[in-house]
């Protein structure tokens, strides 16, 4: 679970940096031209969240659940003596 963790910071730290980068040069472009507005899109379409990011969330936390559950399952059922 750490991993996921600390894998989900690290996306959220590189895109934060990828944001700062883009709007930097973005910064340094000449107003309105081409370069200057694709930096502008890129910095807007990364800091409004994309979808992808929710749902590898989401499905992360599904799969630690779901195996903390199938592996306290497993040894309950280990306990409970001989199965016929």
């Amino acid at each position: 679970m750490t991993t996921f963790i600390v894998g989900i910071v690290i996306v959220g730290i590189t895109l934060v940096i990828g944001i700062y980068i883009a709007s930097q040069i973005g910064s340094q472009m000449t107003a309105e031209s081409a370069e200057a507005n694709a930096a502008s899109d890129l910095v807007d379409a990364l800091s409004a969240g994309t979808p992808w990011i929710t749902i590898l969330v989401v499905v992360g936390f599904s799969v630690i659940v779901l195996g903390m559950l199938i592996g306290g399952l497993g040894r309950a059922s280990e306990g409970s003596g001989p199965t016929y």
